[in-house]
């Protein structure tokens, strides 16, 4: 399987590091990995035959000196075109246009290519365009890493739930913010949670999209579209995000229950209604136990009744994980 990377940041350089890392594993699955370009955003490393991979996180910290094998302002989308490859995996960071993204996974599938992806932007703004040029070059499009990383969602439901059918979903999607609330519900105020959570990591230095709930509706929007085969969009989303969610804490602790960034999707007839509010919970609410930096999710089924699932988030390398696992779920074809 030859795949083609773009992107090298924090989760690009720990999916590399990974599938070196794993390799015999790999090749006892009959996974067979070969890496034939990796690009940047200055340029492109390429060896039709195998990238060596810890060359590459070498030359990667020198800013890719005395590398033969990388060639400057050889763009993604060259890359695409001209190399012979089975996978592309688009890791490029999420913006609210979806590019550069969106453009790399068209030209991708449009040249036949299977993609693998962790950005959020080009599902949100295309997503049913994307979905129906998958299906027409008959060729898999996956996405597990995009709404809650490693929780098991896509594949839970497109291996388990098949001919079942989902009522509601509610969710803790965004780790930074509920690191920010257990913050907040440990003694500290917005502004002290939210430095801390910048200095442990959990948020960047433009926390914005996080703290005011704009990356959980992103996520919101994409798992709604994967479940009701739908064409919603970011503005479909009602949203309020955790600025001033002190008083809500301290009233949920005289009450006994919990408040969580909740995002909750459910269809009435042929409309369906999506939302990311902070809201109080009770304690025996299996989201009640997603605490810290975690994620989880619960699904209200049909016939099935209730489904919770979480995970604990420490990091890139789980986002890798679930880019890894979408690539070796296209090797192995078990459940696409």
């Amino acid at each position: 399987m030859k795949v083609q990377l773009i992107g090298l940041g924090n989760v690009g350089r720990s999916l590399v590091e990974l599938i070196a890392k794993e390799k015999e594993y790999l090749d006892s699955l009959r996974c067979h990995l070969t890496l034939v370009s990796i690009s940047d955003s200055s340029g492109t490393a390429i060896d039709e035959g195998g990238l060596d991979l810890n060359e590459v996180l070498e030359y990667k910290k020198s800013n890719w000196t005395a590398s033969e094998k990388y060639i400057r302002g050889y763009s993604p989308l060259e890359a695409i075109e001209n190399i012979k490859s089975d996978v592309v995996v688009e890791l490029t960071n999420s913006t609210p246009s979806g590019e550069p993204g969106l453009t790399h996974i068209r030209a991708a599938l449009s040249a036949k290519k299977n993609v693998v992806t962790a950005n959020k932007g080009p599902l949100v703004v295309a997503y049913s365009e994307l979905i129906e040029k998958a299906k027409q070059n008959n060729v898999k499009l996956l996405y597990e890493a995009t709404v809650a990383v490693q929780v098991p969602i896509f594949c839970l439901l497109n291996s388990c739930f098949i001919v079942d059918e989902v009522l509601k979903v509610e969710g803790i999607l965004n780790a930074t913010t509920n690191f920010i609330i257990g913050e907040v519900e440990s003694g500290k105020n917005f502004q002290e949670a939210l430095n801390a959570a910048i200095k442990a990591g959990w948020a960047e230095a433009n926390y914005s999209d996080d703290v005011d709930g704009v990356d959980a509706a992103r996520k919101v929007v994409i798992l709604a579209n994967t479940l009701y085969n739908g064409n919603a969009k970011l503005e479909d989303v009602k949203v309020k995000g955790i600025r001033n969610i002190e008083p809500m804490i301290r009233e949920a602790a005289r009450l006994n229950k919990k408040v969580k960034l909740l995002c909750e999707i459910n269809k009435d007839k042929n409309k369906v209604n999506m939302s990311v509010t902070p809201k109080m919970i009770s304690m025996d609410n299996p989201l009640a136990t997603v605490n810290h930096g975690d994620m989880g999710i619960k699904f209200t089924f049909k016939t099935s009744q209730d489904v919770f699932t979480s995970a604990q988030f420490k990091g890139p390398t789980q986002t890798a994980y679930a880019v890894l696992n979408d690539i070796v779920k296209i090797v192995k074809c078990e459940y696409c």
